[in-house]
C-alpha cells in the first residue's frame, strides 16, 4: 500500500514538473486601443502552459496585501490560452474587449471572457495582467502597462499613485510606460523584435518611448496590430553535411525553430528544403550569391521577416508552400509545372509585381507567346475573363486569375515579392457574372468551411456586409477531365493550392464588387481535397464511350428541399456543358440545375430529385451511383418516365442503359427515389416530383409529365378558372398563358396517373 502511494506522489510530482506555472515578467503589452472597441495585445517572453488562466483588469489596487488586493470597481478579462503551448515571442491579440457582444469578442489564441466595466481610456488608465484564485483575487501579477502616466511614478491610473504598488511589477522588467504623448488613445510597440539574445532583454526595449509609435485621436487607426513574432537564437546554415535544411549538421547552432535568427551566407551547398516536413524560421536572411529551394511538397514558415538579398534566390518548386508573419524584402520565384500539353489552365500569381510581359518572356523556350493575339493550339496565350475570354498585356491582380494554355509540357515562372497583406481585387460589372479569381499567396488557403469552419473564402465573401457573391460557390477547372469542378459549404474539405486560379459568380448591379483574400487564411496543406465524410451522400454518374461527369447530393441536417446558397450549386454557366449531368431542386424549383444539391437527413421516402441530362441524339448513356453512408434499408432507384421503369442502382455493379433517339436538354424524364421498399413497379409511379415554374412572362414550364392526355388548369386565388389546356408531354412541356395579373395562381397538372396541385406566384 505503501508503494502504490509512493507511485501516486511521484507521477503527481512528475507530472508537476511538465507544467509550469507563470511568473511575473513572463508576458508584456505591446499594444492597445483605447478608442473604438477597446483592443490590446501582448507578446508571450516565456512559454505559456496549455490551459493556463490569465486576468487582465483596467482596476487599480489598494496597495494593501501582499499581493496588493484589487480596488474592485472596474472590470476584467479572463482568458484561457487554449490546449496548446503558447511558444516565447508568440503575439496574443484581444478584439474588441468592451462589450462581449462585440461581434468580434476574442483572442487571437485561446478564448476570452468578460466581467465588469473593461474599458481602458487613453488618460492615467491602464491594464494589469494576474493570475490568481479567480478574477477578483491575484496571487501574482505578471505584467502591466501605463497609458498616459509619468514613467518617474509608478503607476498613477486614478492619479493617487497608489496603483501598481505591493504588486512586484516593476517598471523596465515587468511595466511597459506608454507616455510619450499626453494621453495617447492608442498605441504599439515598432522596435526590433529579433536584435536581443533572450526573451527577457526585451523589455528594455519595450520600455523604449522610440520604439512605441502611438495616437492622440484615434487607436483604432493603428489597427491590426502586428502579428509578427519576437525571436532569439542566432544559427547560421554551413552546408557542411549536405543541402538538406533539416540536419543539425548544415548548421551552426542547430535546425532553426520558430524563435531562429537565421542566416544563410554564400556557400558551397545551398541549402533546399525536401524532407517531407515544415521547415521553420523566426528572421531568415539570404545574403549575396546563396539560394534556398523548397521542393514540391515542402513547406517553410517564417515567424519573422524574410530579407532576400539578391532578387530571384528562393526558388519554390510547384506544389510547395510559405508563409511569412513579418516582413519581406526582395523577390522570390514561384514555378507551377505545365504537365499536360495544348490544354487550358487556370492560374493565379502568388508573388507581388509580376506583369505578364515578363511572365511570358519567363516562361521558357519553346512556348511561342502570343500575349494579345488569338489563341492557337501550337502557342502559349494568356487570357482572363469577363463575360467571355480576352488575351492581353497587363500588370497582374492579387486574387484574380487568367488562363494559359501552352503547346508542350514545361514551368509557368512567377517572379515578385512575397505577399504580406489582405487583398480585395475589384472586378466591376453591372449584371451577375462569372469573374477568374485565385489564390494570391504561394500557400495554401481554404476555400469551404469544412476546410475551415470560419475563415474560408464562401463564408469571408458570403458575411453579412460583404455578401457579394450572387452565389455561394466556387467553380474550379479540371484540365485532366476537360470539365469544371463544383465545391460548396456542402463539399468535402477543399483547399485552394498556390497558383490556382477558379471562378466565382459575383451579383454585380453597384459598381465595384471586391472579393476579400485574408492573409490569416494561410496554411500548408500535403493535398488540395479531404474526402473524410461520415454523412450520407450520393453521386449520380453518367458515362458514354467517351465522356463522364457526375452530379451530387448530400444529405446534412438543417439544409432544405428548396434552395440553401452555400449548399446547393449551379453547373458552370460559362462553360461547355454539351454532355452533362445535374440535379433540380425537390421543392420550390424555377428550373435551377444543380451540379451539387443538400437535402434534409431525413424523410428520404418523401423526397424525389429529378435529374437533368444534356446529352447528343444517337449516344448510349450508362447511369451509376457512388452512395455512401445512407440509412440501413434505404435503397436508391433511378425511374424513367418515358419507359415507366424503376430500377435499382445501389446494388453491385448496377447501372441502367438507355440509347437516346433525340436530343436531351433539361428535366422530365429522369427522377432519383430513396426508398425502403425492396422493389418498386410501375404501378409506384406516380406525380412525384413533377415541378411547375413561370419560364418567363407568357408561360409556363411543366417538368416531368410523360403522357398523351394531360391536362392543365389554372385558377385565380378566389377560385376563378383562368385557363383550362390540354396538352401531350414527353418530359417538358411549355404552357402559353393567358394575360394574367401578377400574384398568386393554383395550378392542377391531371394524367391517367392522378392529379397534383401546386401554388405559383407570377410575376
Amino acid at each position: 500500500m505503501k508503494q502504490k502511494n509512493f507511485l501516486k506522489v511521484l507521477i503527481i510530482c512528475l507530472l508537476s514538473i511538465s507544467s509550469f506555472a507563470q511568473s511575473t515578467g513572463d508576458i508584456a503589452f505591446v499594444g492597445f486601443n483605447a478608442g473604438g472597441d477597446s483592443d490590446f495585445a501582448i507578446v508571450a517572453l516565456a512559454d505559456i502552459s496549455a490551459s493556463t488562466t490569465i486576468y487582465f483588469t483596467d482596476d487599480e489596487t489598494t496597495g494593501v496585501g501582499t499581493p496588493s488586493a484589487l480596488a474592485g470597481s472596474e472590470g476584467v478579462i479572463t482568458w484561457n490560452s487554449g490546449s496548446n503551448i503558447i511558444k516565447a515571442g508568440t503575439i496574443v491579440i484581444f478584439t474588441d474587449v468592451d462589450s462581449g457582444s462585440n461581434a468580434s469578442f476574442g483572442s487571437s489564441f485561446g478564448s476570452i471572457t468578460r466581467s465588469g466595466s473593461f474599458n481602458i481610456s487613453g488618460s492615467k488608465d491602464g491594464i494589469i495582467a494576474f493570475i490568481g484564485s479567480d478574477s477578483s483575487t491575484p496571487t501574482t501579477y505578471i505584467a502591466a502597462i501605463q497609458i498616459g502616466n509619468n514613467s518617474a511614478v509608478l503607476g498613477p491610473f486614478d492619479g493617487d499613485g497608489i496603483t501598481l504598488t505591493n504588486t512586484g511589477l516593476v517598471i523596465g522588467s515587468s511595466i511597459i510606460v506608454a507616455d510619450n504623448s499626453a494621453s495617447p488613445n492608442g498605441g504599439y510597440f515598432n522596435g526590433s523584435r529579433s536584435n536581443q539574445t533572450s526573451y527577457s532583454a526585451y523589455y528594455s526595449e519595450l520600455e523604449t518611448n522610440g520604439n512605441w509609435t502611438t495616437s492622440s485621436s484615434d487607436g483604432e487607426s493603428l489597427l491590426p496590430f502586428s502579428q509578427e513574432a519576437f525571436t532569439i537564437n542566432t544559427t547560421n546554415w554551413t552546408g557542411t553535411t549536405s543541402s538538406v535544411w533539416n540536419l543539425a549538421g548544415n548548421w551552426d547552432n542547430g535546425i532553426p525553430t520558430t524563435s531562429s535568427l537565421v542566416t544563410i551566407p554564400n556557400v558551397t551547398n545551398a541549402p533546399v528544403i525536401s524532407s517531407g516536413t515544415e521547415a521553420l524560421a523566426g528572421n531568415l536572411t539570404l545574403q549575396t550569391g546563396e539560394t534556398l529551394t523548397i521542393n514540391s511538397g515542402n513547406a517553410l514558415t517564417v515567424n519573422g521577416n524574410l530579407t532576400i538579398t539578391d532578387n530571384d534566390s528562393f526558388i519554390l518548386n510547384s506544389g510547395s508552400s510559405l508563409i511569412v508573419h513579418g516582413t519581406s524584402t526582395g523577390d522570390l520565384k514561384y514555378i507551377r509545372s505545365i504537365a499536360t500539353t495544348d490544354k487550358w489552365y487556370l492560374v493565379s500569381s502568388p508573388v507581388v509585381g509580376e506583369n505578364s510581359t515578363d511572365f511570358l518572356n519567363n516562361a521558357g523556350d519553346g512556348f511561342g507567346f502570343i500575349p494579345q493575339g488569338g489563341v492557337g493550339g501550337t502557342q502559349f496565350a494568356i487570357g482572363t475573363y469577363s463575360d467571355g475570354w480576352t488575351y492581353n498585356s497587363a500588370n497582374f491582380t492579387s486574387g484574380l486569375g487568367f488562363t494559359v494554355k501552352t503547346s508542350k509540357a514545361g514551368d509557368l515562372v512567377f517572379t515578385g515579392q512575397m505577399p504580406t497583406s489582405d487583398y480585395a481585387p475589384s472586378t466591376f460589372d453591372t449584371t451577375e457574372n462569372y469573374w477568374v479569381y485565385g489564390n494570391p499567396y504561394p500557400s495554401f488557403i481554404p476555400a469551404n468551411k469544412n476546410a475551415d469552419a470560419n475563415n474560408n473564402i464562401l463564408t469571408v465573401n458570403s458575411a453579412t456586409g460583404q455578401d457579394e457573391l450572387a452565389e455561394a460557390t466556387i467553380w474550379f477547372w479540371d484540365q485532366s477531365q476537360t470539365k469544371y469542378i463544383t465545391v460548396n459549404q456542402s463539399s468535402p474539405a477543399r483547399y485552394i493550392s498556390p497558383t490556382q486560379g477558379f471562378f466565382l459568380k459575383t451579383k454585380g448591379g453597384f459598381g465595384d464588387t471586391k472579393i476579400d483574400f485574408k492573409e490569416s487564411m494561410q496554411s500548408h496543406q500535403s493535398t488540395e481535397v479531404f474526402n473524410k465524410s461520415s454523412r450520407p451522400e450520393i453521386k449520380v454518374f453518367i458515362t458514354n464511350s467517351s465522356n463522364s461527369d457526375n452530379t451530387e447530393l448530400y444529405y446534412i441536417n438543417g439544409t432544405s428541399t428548396g434552395f440553401d446558397n452555400g449548399y446547393d450549386s449551379s453547373i458552370f454557366g460559362g462553360g461547355d456543358n454539351s454532355f452533362i449531368i445535374y440535379s433540380g431542386l425537390v421543392t420550390n424549383s424555377q428550373g435551377e440545375k444543380l451540379a451539387i444539391q443538400s437535402l434534409p437527413d431525413s424523410d428520404y421516402e418523401n423526397m424525389v430529385i429529378p435529374i437533368g441530362i444534356n446529352a447528343d441524339s444517337g449516344l448510349n448513356i450508362e447511369f451509376t451511383i457512388e452512395a455512401l453512408n445512407l440509412p440501413n434499408g434505404i435503397n436508391v432507384y433511378l425511374e424513367d418516365r418515358l419507359k415507366d421503369t424503376y430500377t435499382r442502382l445501389d446494388e453491385t455493379n448496377s447501372n441502367y442503359s438507355i440509347t437516346l433517339t433525340e436530343k436531351t436538354n433539361g428535366f422530365g424524364r429522369f427522377y432519383l427515389h430513396t426508398k425502403s421498399s425492396s422493389a418498386l413497379s410501375t404501378n409506384d409511379i406516380t406525380l412525384e416530383g413533377t415541378n411547375i415554374y413561370q419560364l418567363d412572362k407568357n408561360s409556363l414550364r411543366v417538368s416531368g409529365i410523360n403522357s398523351n392526355n394531360a391536362s392543365i388548369k389554372i385558377y385565380s386565388i378566389l377560385g376563378k378558372k383562368v385557363l383550362d389546356h390540354s396538352f401531350s408531354s414527353k418530359g417538358n412541356s411549355d404552357i402559353s398563358l393567358p394575360n394574367l395579373n401578377t400574384g398568386v395562381y393554383i395550378v392542377q397538372v391531371a394524367t391517367e396517373k392522378g392529379k397534383i396541385n401546386k401554388k405559383i406566384v407570377l410575376k
